[in-house]
């Protein structure tokens, strides 16, 4: 696991050596500190920053989801029942289609957390190899050599270290302190990751995804309260440095989920409503309609005609001069300048075709003067 891991660690490393470096260069102290503390939630910051497209594929994905499930259901109706393998089979068929047709895959939400996985447990096994390589029992790993490694084994967090975990507590030197803020970042963790999935399904669901029957609903049902409980065993194993990272993750899910529901809500969800209430009264107090008007179809460009088809229009017009126009074209829009738009894009037409005849006829003469001139000469 450790080779398979070790770019990931070593990518870690320098990006937590060179926040250490930007936050001693301001002011903080150098060696061990709250320096590499906050290098940690700087890394955490960082990573965060780089998965934000993931992030809005993820938003994407889900609505989607949330789109489709009534077909999803009446799919489920159709084969409800169904258990022998065929009907299966088809049913996945089905489903996966309606997937492709719309341009989403029940797999596209879950893509910041495989691309955070691998990082957290980079993390877990760098900061695990903390205390040999400031031994000397392990070679270095990218910037974390031996003197890297002796400052972040002595880093601490209101006592405790930040590769001490509650299952190595007896092997510091203040092992009350270590359990103390180990469980109180577990406890801050699951209180956080609570509140975020409760603020989507309370908030940013439409209504249409909140039915009871809806598996979708149960299944984020029972993570709400299931995910958290899984941090009370996880969060034995893990160091204070990889408590530090879940924690900070989870409160930027919240600050980035909060600006989702604010400015760009689900349609059909609580927070869309109210958001269009505001924007409603934003309206009315500058004056304005409460809802936006629409905006007027665009006419379509009318291309122009060319010489042979402008020459066959030409003769068509002079040849029926008598026939009334069809009903659709004694309805047709005119400008200001009384002119349809075709017989504007003629006009246009005709007038560049005139430009390129003067342009030949200034050319050609250029032409006649410059054999003239060179008839004149001698040599």
């Amino acid at each position: 696991m450790d080779i398979i891991l070790f770019p990931i660690k070593w990518v870690i490393s320098w990006i937590m050596y060179g926040i250490h470096t930007v936050l001693t260069t301001v002011g903080m102290n150098s060696g061990s500190g709250a320096a590499w503390v906050m290098s940690i939630v700087g890394l955490t910051i960082v990573i965060r920053i780089l998965i934000i497209p993931l992030f809005n594929k993820q938003i994407r994905a889900m609505r989607m989801g949330q789109e489709i499930q009534p077909e999803v259901q009446k799919l489920q109706k159709k084969y409800k029942g169904r258990t022998d393998a065929v009907s299966k089979q088809r049913q996945q068929e089905e489903l996966m289609a309606l997937y492709r047709e719309r341009g989403t895959s029940p797999f596209a939400s879950c893509l910041p957390l495989l691309i955070q996985m691998p990082i957290f447990f980079a993390l877990f096994r760098l900061l695990y190899a903390v205390r040999p390589i400031s031994t000397g029992e392990m070679a270095s790993i990218g910037a974390v050599n031996k003197t890297v490694a002796e400052e972040i084994a002595n880093s601490t967090l209101f006592g405790a270290p930040l590769s001490s975990s509650l299952g190595t507590a007896a092997q510091y030197d203040l092992p009350t302190n270590v359990r103390i803020v180990a469980i109180i970042l577990i406890v801050l963790m699951m209180a956080t990751l609570f509140f975020s999935q409760k603020m989507i399904m309370t908030k940013n669901l439409p209504e249409s995804a909140q039915d009871p029957n809806n598996p979708a609903y149960k299944m984020q049902k029972m993570m709400l309260y299931g995910m958290p409980l899984i941090y009370v065993f996880s969060g034995f194993a893990f160091q204070v440095g990889v408590l530090i990272y879940w924690l900070t993750s989870n409160l930027w899910n919240i600050g980035q989920q909060y600006w989702l529901i604010t400015y760009n809500p689900t349609p059909g969800s609580p927070a869309y409503k109210k958001r269009q209430e505001k924007l409603r009264a934003k309206r009315i107090a500058a004056g304005l309609p409460p809802e936006e008007e629409p905006e007027e179809p665009i006419q379509p460009r009318v291309q122009p005609l060319g010489k042979e088809r402008s020459k066959k229009a030409a003769k068509k017009k002079h040849v029926e001069p008598t026939t009334s126009a069809p009903e659709s074209d004694s309805k047709e829009v005119r400008g200001l300048d009384g002119l349809t738009d075709a017989e504007r894009a003629q006009k246009r037409y005709e007038r560049r075709m005139a430009q390129r005849q003067r342009a030949n006829e200034k050319k050609q003469a250029r032409q006649k003067k410059a054999n003239r001139n060179k008839k004149n000469r001698n040599f």
